[in-house]
């Protein structure tokens, strides 16, 4: 009986102990957004364009939601409507997704990376307006030793799984790890043969928000979430998202990211990750000059010389 009570004591310790890193390192999850969601300022008669730095994020005649990546400089134009009719309205964002596949992992965070290009329209007329909206997600890197699978929570809460096997299916053809050890032996994906194409259609308008929650589910059964959505879109609860020393299973970045390689702590080469998890520094900023060799990155990340398509779309073109 004492054992019993002994290991009952140890239990509630280490329970406790684990209670305490998540509030030594309590996440910021608005600062780790890559995002502020806007909304789009309309003018009578005009079509409204919406660029973040030189690319266009939104195109609108109605009012309607976007996002718009932190750091980017927003230019706005206001050009003269051609036609009657009016164009319901688009927006689109990109961003990179890497995840730690356990809850006290090394935190290289390229145990599965993909890049997300999300596009939303409006469908429909009054009083049966429908948000379509399209995910592209492109597989970059596995850098897992176990089956892993992938998936998303949807905006209307339910969970839709691409694959119960993301190194069977998104990196056909390998084994061990995938564009995490080395920069120069490359695997590609930017082809209809590995990006993911997912339409998801909502009753609704595009002026609200239609957040998705990416995650990976480990051999253990868990769902670990990548914090993307702040704190008003918050999927689940806060350990879907934080390991057991308060940093969080997966982060999403605007656009590209150079991501460590193979068991390599992020915090090592990028000096800003601390201060940016806790919401003490606005940005993850750049990786250390010194650490160049210690992340896998490229001077274009853009096709042909990279290895992003940055323009998925392209991949279908009778589609919409």
């Amino acid at each position: 009986m004492k054992k019993i009570f002994l290991l009952i004591a140890v239990a509630v310790f280490g329970v406790s102990c684990i209670n305490e890193d998540f509030e030594s390192m309590k996440l910021d999850l608005d600062n780790l957004s890559p995002f502020t969601e806007e909304l789009a300022p309309i003018q009578e008669g005009k079509t409204t364009q919406i660029f973040a730095d030189d690319k266009l994020i939104c195109e609108t005649q109605v009012p309607t939601s976007y996002y718009m990546p932190k750091g980017a400089i927003r230019t706005i134009n206001y050009v003269p409507n051609k036609k009657d009719a009016t164009f319901s309205g688009w927006d689109t964002y990109q961003f990179t997704a890497a995840f730690e596949d356990t809850r006290n992992g090394d935190n290289d965070y390229n145990d599965f990376v993909c890049f997300i290009t999300r596009d939303k329209v409006e469908i429909g007329s009054w009083p049966d307006w429908s948000v379509k909206i399209t995910m592209y997600i492109q597989p970059i890197a596995f850098g897992a030793g176990t089956v892993l699978q992938f998936g998303m929570t949807l905006p209307d809460g339910r969970d839709t799984i691409f694959t119960n096997n993301i190194q069977r299916d998104l990196f056909p053809g390998t084994t061990g790890f995938v564009n995490t050890t080395d920069v120069t032996d490359v695997y590609f994906t930017a082809d209809t043969n590995h990006i993911i194409k997912f339409t998801y259609i909502q009753p609704g308008r595009v002026s609200a928000s239609y957040p998705f929650h990416p995650f990976i589910i480990n051999q253990s059964g868990e769902r670990l979430y990548v914090a993307l959505n702040g704190k008003k879109n918050v999927v689940r609860d806060y350990l879907s998202l934080a390991g057991i020393l308060g940093y969080p299973l997966g982060i999403a970045t605007s656009g590209q990211f150079a991501y460590p390689l193979e068991k390599i702590n992020i915090a090592t080469c990028y000096p800003g990750f601390n201060n940016w998890v806790v919401g003490n520094s606005s940005e993850l900023g750049t990786f250390s000059n010194n650490r160049r060799d210690s992340v896998f990155h490229r001077v274009d990340w853009a096709l042909p010389a990279g290895i992003i398509k940055f323009n998925p779309q392209s991949l279908w073109p009778n589609t919409k």
